[in-house]
Parts: structure tokens; C-alpha cells; sequence
């Protein structure tokens, strides 16, 4: 039997409004690992500062103050200046569940199934320009999921496509609709024309109840649908290999099952993440359950959830804070470092050793 893999993680809650000092702090520690990330295929692979520019004020005009905010609390410099537009970025493959449900209120809930080893787990409470927005961050520019003050609530899972190609990461696409729309139907108009590099399924509800699912791929049109419920798959194209591994034809349809069934309340539904199959624990292997997240727009809150712990906060009550969590993989892996190093160089999947 192997021995378990353990690895001790701890996330933080942070407030910023404008860019400034927290967020520099956070950047200046982190940098150095994601500029190995950023340039691990060579500088030449990375699109230009001009070109990353130009896409922006193409393609997301109105983030354009934000980012060179960060560009020069960043220090300014050429490699981190492409980093934080995140155009054309390394490819990355996440796993992640997520499903709205619509029975006493609307909840959005989402299990963030990735490596430990590469992950910030910071939570962060911001008003960079017209909205405050709460969001797990990701790249110090994009985030992962999160609600903003209107209650447009998002979340992200990849769409299982092998193919990559030229776009914006889609951290950064969630960002910018958590910045600038209020509700779903403003969302999608806003980001329907985008290009992104690679697949993945974007889950909207807002406070109305409104809600969609968005299947991106890199070099098609987006396909918006009335979809609740978003694996690790796409009804246009596959990847047999991976969606073996993630198991995301069960995690889908037990979320359908449980969507059906109508048997929970709004907070039991998002207690259910925190159970297999939905719950992972592969974290050695870059498929372990992060942390679950739960958005309720009409009443502005936003949980995460851990199988011992809670995070509660709204954008009137969010306090600074840490969680000391320890990741154990019953799996095991035999050399740590060997994962690590295979999230950062690994040309098929990255974060998933198959």
C-alpha cells in the first residue's frame, strides 16, 4: 500500500480597493514562481508587451486602467507586464464541478479540483474600478470564481478539449465580467466576441435567477446555453484520456440527479460538494478538491467550505483571516518533487500525471 501524501496549505482573505500595497505585497511574493511558469517553453513562445496591449484595448478596453495599475505596482517590468495581461498564456488544465441550484434561493456551487503545489489561495475583497467584487484570484489579474456587488456570480471549469490556440486565459475573461456587467444578460453580451486559448465552461447566475452555462473553445464562437450544471466535457469534441481520469461523466451526472431530485435546501446543496464523487483527493496527482465555493446572489453572500471549516462572508462583513488546512492524498506519490515538476514543464497535462 502506498503511504499517504500530506501537505500542509494555508489561504488568506485579503482587502484591497485600488490596486495597491496588498496586492503588491502578494505579486512580489508570488512572482517568481509564476514567471518560471510563464516562461517555461522559452520568452519567444510569450506574446510581445505591444501585442498583449493591443489585444486588451481590442478586446477589454475598460480594464485597461486596472491593468497598468498592477503593470506598475508590479514594478513595471516587460515579463510581468505580459504575465498580467494573460494573453496567449501557458496552457492549463483544471478539473472542477459546478452546478446552479434553484429551490428556496438560487446558489452557484462549485468544487475548484486542482494541485496544491500551484495554487495561491487567496481570497480577496477588491473595488479595482466601477464594482466591489469578491473572488478567489488567480494570476494576481484573473480570478477563478466569484461574486460582485450586484450579485453576478461565476464559475469556471475546464471543457476537456486538448486543443489550445490564441485568446485571453479565462481568468482574466471572469475578472472583467465581474468588473464591468451586473447581471447575466449583460455578461455574456459583454464577452461574447472574446477570443480565449483554450476550452472551458463558464457557469453566470445572477440575482434575478437568471443563469447560463458559456462552452468556450479556442477558435470557435461561444455557445451559450441554458445549461445548470458544467463537468470537465463539452457536447462539441472530447478527450477520452482525460475525461477518464477526472471521472466527469459520474460528477455530471450525479449533479443532474441531485438537481432533479429537488431534496435539498440551497446550503445542503453546497454541503453535498463536500462528498464523493464530487469531492476529490488526488492532490498529489493534481486532482484534489481545493476548496468549495458557494455564491448566493440575492442576499450578496459568499461561503467557502472545507470538510472541517467555513468561511462566511458579504460585502458589508469580510474580514481578513487564515485557514490552515492540511491537503492528504490516501493515494500517495512517490516523488513529490516529480509532481511539482510536472505542473510547470509537462507539454499534455499539466497538473495531471496520467
Amino acid at each position: 500500500m502506498p503511504e499517504s501524501t500530506r501537505m500542509d496549505f494555508t489561504f488568506r482573505s485579503l482587502i484591497e480597493n485600488r490596486v495597491g500595497t496588498v496586492w503588491q505585497r502578494e505579486f512580489n511574493r508570488l512572482w517568481p514562481a509564476y514567471k518560471r511558469w510563464f516562461l517555461r517553453y522559452g520568452e519567444s513562445d510569450r506574446p510581445t508587451y505591444f501585442e498583449s496591449v493591443q489585444a486588451l484595448r481590442e478586446y477589454m478596453p475598460e480594464f485597461l486602467p486596472s491593468y497598468e495599475a498592477m503593470v506598475e505596482a508590479a514594478g513595471g517590468g516587460d515579463h510581468a507586464a505580459r504575465f498580467l495581461a494573460h494573453y496567449k498564456p501557458p496552457p492549463l488544465f483544471r478539473g472542477c464541478s459546478q452546478a446552479v441550484y434553484i429551490k428556496d434561493e438560487p446558489v452557484i456551487v462549485r468544487n475548484y479540483d486542482y494541485s496544491p503545489y500551484v495554487f495561491d489561495g487567496l481570497l480577496m475583497k477588491s473595488h479595482f474600478d466601477q464594482r466591489s467584487v469578491i473572488a478567489m484570484i488567480d494570476c494576481m489579474s484573473g480570478a477563478l470564481d466569484g461574486m460582485n456587488e450586484d450579485g453576478l456570480a461565476i464559475s469556471m471549469s475546464f471543457g476537456g478539449r486538448e486543443e489550445f490556440g490564441d485568446g485571453f486565459g479565462i481568468t482574466l475573461l471572469i475578472r472583467y465580467m465581474l468588473e464591468y456587467a451586473t447581471n447575466v444578460k449583460e455578461a455574456v453580451e459583454l464577452v461574447k466576441d472574446i477570443p480565449i486559448h483554450g476550452a472551458y465552461n463558464l457557469t453566470l447566475l445572477d440575482a434575478e435567477a437568471s443563469h447560463v452555462t458559456l462552452e468556450i473553445a479556442a477558435g470557435q464562437a461561444t455557445r451559450v446555453t441554458r445549461a445548470a450544471i458544467a463537468t470537465n466535457h463539452q457536447q462539441l469534441g472530447n478527450w477520452p484520456l482525460y475525461e477518464e481520469k477526472v471521472q466527469t461523466e459520474l460528477r455530471y451526472q450525479h449533479l443532474d440527479q441531485l438537481t432533479t431530485q429537488q431534496q435539498d435546501n440551497a446550503e445542503s446543496f453546497a454541503s453535498r460538494f463536500l462528498q464523493p464523487p464530487l469531492f476529490n483527493t488526488q492532490f498529489a496527482r493534481g486532482f484534489g478538491t481545493l476548496y468549495t465555493s458557494a455564491y448566493y446572489p440575492c442576499r450578496r453572500e459568499c461561503h467557502y467550505l472545507w470538510p472541517n471549516k467555513q468561511w462566511r462572508f458579504n460585502f458589508q462583513n469580510f474580514a481578513e483571516t487564515e485557514y490552515h488546512i492540511s491537503f492528504i492524498d490516501p493515494e500517495g506519490y512517490s516523488d513529490q518533487s516529480g509532481a511539482y515538476a510536472e505542473v510547470y514543464t509537462s507539454n499534455r497535462v499539466p497538473g495531471l500525471a496520467f
